[in-house]
Formats: C-alpha cells, sequence, structure tokens
C-alpha cells in the first residue's frame, strides 16, 4: 500500500485541530460570530498566551455591536475558556502596526474611554507570526469598513494590502485547502452547502489513500491473532513448573516466619541490656556534672569573697584621711568609688542571702554612710553664711571637693540639694556685702565736694580751652591766604577761648569719671566671669544649663540692682555723668557673650543709662536755645555750649557704634542753628549778616579741626550759610563805588540783551565814548581809594577781634570791587575797541588801597 504524503497529513492535522478550536469559540460565545481570533501576548508581560477574538453580535440578522475579546484557554472547570477582557470596537480610535516589516510581530490598539477629558487606552500585543498578524489587521480592516460607522485611524500598515482584503475575503471561499496557507491564521465558520459539494469534490481524489490504510489494518489484526495462539500455548505448558514454583515459596515462607519470631525475641533482649546502659551511662554523666558545678560553685564563691572583701587601708581612708589636700581627695575618691563598685556587686549576687555577704554589705554600707557625713561636714564648713570668703578662696576651697560632691550627689541626693542651696545663700551674702562695700566706695568718690560739676562749668571760655588741649595737638598754622578765603582763621578761637578765664576747669574730671565706670565694670565683669565658670564646671554632671543658669541668677542677683543704684546716684549728682556711663556700657556691650549672665547685668543697666542719656541731651538742647537771650554779639553762647559738649563727647573713649551719639549731635546742631538765627534778629547794633558770618565760621572751624564724622553734613552746611551770609554782607555794604560808571554800563547791558551788536553801542548819544570818557574822568584813584577807606572803617566797627573776619570781609569786597571794575573794561574793549578808554586807576593801586587798610600785616 502507497504512503500517505507527509504535507498533506500534516496540513490535515493542523486544519483539524484549528477547525475544533474555532468551533469550540463559537459555542463558547454563544450567539456571537467570530471573524477572527490569533494567539497573542501582552508586550512585556511573561504570562501566557491568550486568545484575541474579533466577534459580530448578531440579532435578527442585524449587526448590533462589534468587540474584541481576549480569551484565557483554562484546563480545568466546566468551560475550556474564560473572558479576560471586553473591548467595544466602536470606541476603537487607532490600529498601530508599529512597522510594515512582515517580520515585525507587536501591533497597538487604542480605545477611547467614554470622556474626552481622559486619554485613550492603549494596549500592545506580540502575535505569534507576522501572518497572523498581518490576517488579524486585514479582519479588523473588513470589519471597520464593513460594520462601522466611525473609521480609527490606521498607522504603519501596508494600505495596498489592506484594500485588497476585500476581493480577498470573496476568493478565499474557493481555494482549496491543499494549497491554503498555514491554517493557524485562516477564520473559521460553519461550511454551507456548496462548500460541502466541494469539499466531497476534493476528498474523491484521495479515497485511495482511504483503502490502503483498511488493507494495512487487516494484515495487522491477521498477525496479531496468530501471535495470541502461540501465547496461550506456551502459558499451558509452564503450568506445572509454576504449581511447584509456588509450593517451594509457600515453605519458604513459614521458614521466614519462624526466623521472624526469633529475630523479635532477640531484640526485645536487646533493648533490655541498651536500656541498662542508657541508665548506667546517664548516672555517670550526672555525676560528672555534680562534680563541675560543685567545682564551679566553689570558684564562684571563691571570686565573690574576694570582689566584696575590703582591706584596712580603703576603710581607713574613708574613715579617717582628712579631706584637705587634692591628693587625699583624690584618694577618698578611689576608695569610695571601689567600695561602691563592690557594693553593687553584693546587691547583684544570687547569694545575697548568706550571711558573710549581709555582712560584708552592711559593712560598706556604714562606711559610705560615715563618708557622706564627712564630706557635708567638709562642705558645710566652706558655705557657712557666716564663713563670708573671698571669692578665690570660696572657690580654690571648694574645687577640690568636686569628685566627693559629685558622688554625694547620687549617694545622698537629699543632702546634696541642701549644700547646693546653702552655697547659694552664702554666695549670694557674700556678694551683697562686696558690693555695697564697693560702690559705696564709689559713690564717695564720685560726690565728693572737692569736685566740681561739670555743668557749672560748661559755657566758659576757659573750659573749651581746656578741653580743646586734651581732644586736639597743637595746630599748625595754615597759609594765610588760604586760610581768609576760605573763611579758616588760625586765631580765631585759640585767642577767643584764651581772652577770658572765668572759673578753672578740671579737665581730668570727665576722664576720671570714665575711668571709674570702666574700673566699675572690670569688677563686675571679673566677679561674674569667675563665679558663673566656676558654678558651669562645678555642677556640670549634676545639673542642666538651664539649672546652672539659674543659680548664677540667684547667686549674682544683687549685681544688677547694685550697678543700676550707681548710676542713679552719679546722674543724680551730675547729669553730665550720663554720657561717659552710657559710652562704656555701650562699649562692653559689644566685648562680652550674648549667652552668659553679664550680658543682661550689662543690658539692662544700659537700657537705665540710656533714660539719663535722653535726660542729658535734652537738657544740653535746652540750654542751647536758652543760652541766645544772654549773648551779646561775637560769638553766642549756645556755639560755646554745643562746642564745648562735643568737645567732652569726643574725649571720651567711643567704640564703633555710636548712633546715638551721633543722633544727639543732629539735634543739637539743629538746636544752635535755630538759636544762631534768633541771636542774629536780636542783633541791633551790628548787621544780621555779621552774627551769621562770625557764628557760622566758628562751629565750622570747630568742626574742621576735629573731625566729627557724625557732623559732616552739618560742617558742610555751617560753610554753606557762612559763605552766603559774607557774600551778602559784602553786596549790601560795598554797593557800587562807581555808581555813575555802574549806572551807564547796566544801560549798555540792557541794549545788548535787547540785540544790538557791541560795535554799534556807540551810535546811541546815550552811550557815546566822549560821555563816558567824561565819566571816567570823575573818579580818579584818589576818589576811589576815599570811597573805599570810608567803607572799611564802616565794616571795622562790626567784627570783633576775636576771629579776624574782618580781613576776610575786606579781601571779599576788594575781591568784588575788581569784579566789577574788570567787568567795565571789558565791555569797553568790545563795545569800543578802537577808543582808548581805561580806568585811571590799576588793579594794583586798588590792592594797595585795600593792603594799607587791611591789619593783617
Amino acid at each position: 500500500m502507497e504512503p500517505l504524503p507527509r504535507c498533506n497529513t500534516l496540513a490535515s492535522s493542523v486544519q483539524i485541530r484549528q477547525t475544533s478550536l474555532f468551533q469550540s469559540l463559537s459555542s463558547f460565545l454563544g450567539n456571537a460570530q467570530v471573524e477572527s481570533f490569533i494567539r497573542a501576548t501582552k508586550t512585556g508581560a511573561k504570562k501566557s498566551k491568550v486568545f484575541l477574538a474579533v466577534l459580530l453580535v448578531i440579532k435578527n440578522k442585524d449587526v448590533l455591536n462589534c468587540y474584541l475579546y481576549q480569551i484565557k484557554q483554562i484546563d480545568h472547570g466546566k468551560t475550556p475558556f474564560q473572558i479576560k477582557t471586553k473591548y467595544d470596537l466602536a470606541r476603537l480610535r487607532l490600529v498601530n502596526g508599529i512597522s510594515e516589516d512582515e517580520n515585525e510581530l507587536e501591533l497597538e490598539l487604542a480605545f477611547d474611554k467614554g470622556n474626552n477629558l481622559m486619554s485613550p487606552l492603549h494596549v500592545k500585543w506580540t502575535t505569534e507570526s507576522g501572518r497572523a498578524k498581518k490576517n488579524f489587521l486585514v479582519s479588523m480592516w473588513k470589519i471597520v469598513n464593513e460594520h462601522m460607522t466611525t473609521t480609527p485611524q490606521f498607522l504603519n500598515i501596508n494600505y495596498n494590502m489592506l484594500q485588497d482584503s476585500l476581493s480577498l475575503s470573496k476568493t478565499l471561499k474557493q481555494v482549496s485547502l491543499m494549497g491554503s496557507p498555514v491554517p493557524e491564521t485562516k477564520e473559521y465558520k460553519y461550511l454551507t452547502g456548496e462548500e460541502e459539494t466541494d469539499l466531497g469534490v476534493v476528498t474523491e481524489g484521495i479515497d485511495w489513500a482511504v483503502e490502503n490504510a483498511e488493507d494495512f489494518m487487516e494484515k495487522l489484526i491477521n498477525e496479531l491473532s496468530g501471535l495470541t495462539k502461540a501465547n496461550i500455548h506456551s502459558i499451558m505448558a509452564v503450568e506445572n513448573d509454576v504449581i511447584r514454583l509456588f509450593n517451594i515459596m509457600d515453605h519458604a515462607l513459614h521458614e521466614l516466619c519462624k526466623l521472624e519470631n526469633i529475630m523479635v525475641r532477640y531484640e526485645d533482649e536487646l533493648n533490655e541490656d541498651l536500656k541498662r546502659m542508657e541508665d548506667t551511662l546517664q548516672s555517670y554523666q550526672n555525676q560528672q556534672i555534680r562534680n563541675v558545678n560543685t567545682r564551679k560553685v566553689h570558684e564562684l564563691l571563691t571570686e565573690l569573697l574576694d570582689q566584696i572583701s575590703l582591706d584596712e587601708t580603703t576603710a581607713d581612708t574613708l574613715l579617717s584621711l582628712p579631706l584637705k589636700s587634692p591628693s587625699q581627695i583624690s584618694r577618698v575618691t578611689s576608695a569610695v568609688y571601689l567600695v561602691q563598685d563592690k557594693r553593687e556587686k553584693c546587691n547583684a549576687s544570687p547569694l545575697l542571702r548568706m550571711e558573710c555577704v549581709t555582712e560584708q554589705r552592711d559593712k560598706m554600707d556604714a562606711l559610705l554612710l560615715a563618708l557622706s557625713e564627712r564630706v557635708v561636714e567638709a562642705v558645710e564648713s566652706i558655705t557657712t553664711p557666716a564663713w563670708n570668703a573671698a571669692q578665690s578662696i570660696r572657690h580654690s576651697k571648694l574645687s577640690p571637693l568636686l569628685p566627693v560632691m559629685n558622688w554625694l550627689s547620687t549617694y545622698n541626693s537629699p543632702k546634696y540639694e541642701d549644700l547646693v542651696a546653702q552655697y547659694q545663700v552664702t554666695a549670694q551674702t557674700a556678694y551683697q556685702k562686696v558690693l555695697r562695700e564697693f560702690f559705696d566706695d564709689k559713690r564717695v568718690t564720685v560726690t565728693r565736694k572737692s569736685n566740681e560739676k561739670i555743668l557749672t562749668k560748661f559755657g566758659t571760655r576757659k573750659s573749651e580751652l581746656a578741653l580743646s588741649q586734651k581732644m586736639m595737638s597743637s595746630s599748625t598754622q595754615l597759609h594765610s591766604q588760604t586760610s581768609l578765603t576760605s573763611g579758616h582763621s588760625t586765631a580765631s578761637l585759640d585767642s577767643q577761648l584764651s581772652s577770658r578765664s572765668e572759673s578753672d576747669f578740671s579737665i581730668s574730671q570727665g576722664g576720671q569719671f570714665e575711668t571709674t565706670v570702666r574700673d566699675t565694670l572690670d569688677f563686675i565683669e571679673l566677679a561674674v566671669g569667675k563665679e558663673e565658670e566656676f558654678i558651669h564646671s562645678y555642677f556640670q554632671e549634676t545639673r542642666s544649663r538651664k539649672d546652672r543658669a539659674d543659680m548664677v541668677e540667684v547667686v549674682l542677683c544683687r549685681f544688677t540692682p547694685e550697678l543700676e543704684g550707681f548710676i542713679q546716684t552719679s546722674c543724680k549728682f551730675d547729669p553730665y555723668y550720663a554720657l561717659p556711663i552710657y559710652l562704656s556700657l555701650l562699649d562692653r556691650l559689644d566685648d562680652i557673650d550674648r549667652e552668659g549672665f553679664l550680658y543682661k547685668v550689662v543690658r539692662q543697666c544700659l537700657d537705665t543709662a540710656n533714660v539719663h542719656f535722653n535726660k542729658l541731651h535734652q537738657l544740653q538742647k535746652d540750654k542751647i536755645l536758652e543760652s541766645t537771650k544772654k549773648s551779646v554779639r561775637g560769638t553766642a553762647a549756645c556755639v560755646l555750649q554745643f562746642t564745648q559738649f562735643l568737645l567732652f563727647a569726643e574725649s571720651l573713649h567711643k567704640n564703633q557704634r555710636r548712633n546715638s551719639l551721633d543722633m544727639c549731635y543732629t539735634q543739637l546742631a539743629e538746636a544752635v542753628t535755630r538759636s544762631i538765627e534768633v541771636f542774629a534778629a536780636y542783633q541791633t547794633k551790628i548787621p544780621r549778616e555779621v552774627a551769621t558770618i562770625e557764628n557760622y565760621h566758628s562751629i565750622y572751624h570747630f568742626l574742621f579741626r576735629n573731625k566729627i564724622d557724625g557732623l559732616d553734613k552739618f560742617r558742610t552746611s555751617c560753610h554753606k550759610k557762612y559763605k552766603e551770609s559774607l557774600e551778602q554782607y559784602v553786596k549790601s555794604y560795598l554797593g557800587t563805588p562807581l555808581d555813575k560808571i555802574n549806572l551807564f554800563f547796566e544801560g549798555v547791558k540792557q541794549k545788548l540783551s535787547s540785540g544790538v551788536r557791541h560795535h554799534e553801542i556807540g551810535f546811541y548819544s546815550e552811550f557815546s565814548k566822549q560821555k563816558l570818557k567824561a565819566l571816567i574822568s570823575d573818579y580818579s584813584i584818589k576818589e576811589v581809594k576815599k570811597g573805599l577807606e570810608s567803607v572799611m572803617k564802616k565794616i571795622e566797627k562790626h567784627f570783633t577781634k576775636e576771629q579776624n573776619l574782618f580781613t576776610v570781609a575786606c579781601l571779599t569786597m576788594q575781591a568784588e570791587f575788581i569784579k566789577q571794575v574788570e567787568g567795565h573794561e571789558d565791555l569797553m574793549k568790545q563795545c569800543y575797541p578802537d577808543a582808548g578808554l581805561k580806568f585811571s586807576f590799576t588793579v594794583a593801586q586798588i590792592h594797595a588801597v585795600f593792603d594799607g587798610k587791611s591789619p593783617r600785616h
């Protein structure tokens, strides 16, 4: 018989399996029509493969919906399949083939979630083969075009393949199964009558294969029948041998049973012997363990007794060794911690009920109690209120006792707290007594009758001279011409200060008081620093930082009120003492730790000093405003008050934080400005401008020499007002000595401003060169000199000799007059170029007139 072709056999096998799977899916999905299905896996997932089936749900021959099912094949349960996910193809928005390459196995579907605000649901799958993916995409294309109203977007797909799919579906029904592609990618439906007829025609050509198979089966049956008969004859021939074999096996079994009974009896006897041996071994091991335990207990007892036993030296150290020198206290400390360690071992020992252990513990308790009483007695002898030792002695006595005090804090905490409280009371009482004596001595020094108050000396000429000598070294002579033109008269202030000699002024008084304040702050800083350092170091192990800070405040509580009382007394005796106090406290505040107790003391006292400083500021301001009524002429009393206060303040030591002082300077400067204006308005014998010239010059000259940074703007303002007043005064009293010529050229200027050219001026009769020549002839050098000397005699009576400002006024007038003459000569040259007109006097002659009258030589 001729064999079947292998390719056709495999194709039929695959065809049958696919058809069976297709029918099973169709039966599982009920009345839905399966258009296409493929095996696929989600991209990136490591799960088993599932089916993707495209279905048409049909009712009354109308297509209602198209769905894509994700179906999983299972091996158990009532049904062979399980639906995992269902997708509505009406919501399909994208079919992405990833690539047009036939070897690409991935595809992507995007479904609308039903809400336009939500992003689409994207699903990626990986198929088994490129052909399966291609057929699945073709089926999707057919369903979309035949049954759906909305068309999704197809990307990365061969559109020629999709367009040919519609015609391809019509010809697939007529393709022979022998030449069809791999069945796993075909679509399966129930066969129609026409398809069954075609299938019969195809199978007629292979009837020969069926006949060959029947002949092969008949031949195989005949051969198997002959073999069966031979086997039966063989079995019947060996039946007697089998019976004999069974008899022999029965006898062997009987003998085995007898042997088994013997073995059982032997095993029982052997077990009894083993049990006796085990009991003997266990007894021996127990005895060995008892011996080891006895030896260990003996060793532990010996070790424990060695640990808790005390030698006589340690006991004598705790009972009788004095607590005086550091070496003795160190020995006592070592001994007490040794005893305490041994006592803790007694308490931790499981043999605490033993009489020897109990006795040893009671003995150590007695030693520790005796030592605690000795420590308390030693500390009380130092901290008793009646002992009033100095700070250094108190600290030096207590410092060696620190180790035993730390031990006492853990051994007898209540007694330790009593000692700490007693120390606070003792230290506070000692500081109160020391501070009272210290500040009483300082108050006597400040308020003794031999010292005159600074307040009584301000406003005198001698006081300013003395303060000026302290503040400045001897000033060098400035160039006379520079001094006169800029308003710096080198002899002005010094001659004024030395012109009068009223009450003697002790320049060292302010410096002496400042030294007293700084000595006081040094004493407080030293005492507070040492006590604070001692408390923080001595109680570091037994107190928290906050508790130690509270102790410092209790012990040093009298420092703030005593220092405030000293400030109140000093400022009440002399308000000007507020300035050195305030500056010294402000300077000290920058150099101390903000976290320490001293900062709180200085900060609080600085607030008190600031109140008195503000009162002093207001007092000085009132004196400046009131002193104007007492002045007659020359330098006003308000200027002297202001400059003397500046010299006194600047003579004191200051740090960089001088904002309050500069603000005080500024307000006093404003008060001085108002007072000068009032002083100038009250003048009846001299012009107002002279009063402002002399006083602003005096302030400017003072500030120029002393370089006070906070008054730079005020110094500039004084110089500006001085120059303005001087120019106004010169213009008022100089006037126009060449009055007719001045009137003539004023007319010329008016013509020029109206548009007349310079060379046309001479054509006007009122401005002819003949008329100008007649006017020039009226002003000879003799007449000009007479007029200028008359003016200088008049202004000489206005200025005092203290500041030597008359020379400055003369030189300013000289410059102004020469400026007028030179202006007239320029107009002559421009308007009358060929006339040869000029004055009968020269600039050198004018200089000679002023030089002859000026007292600077």
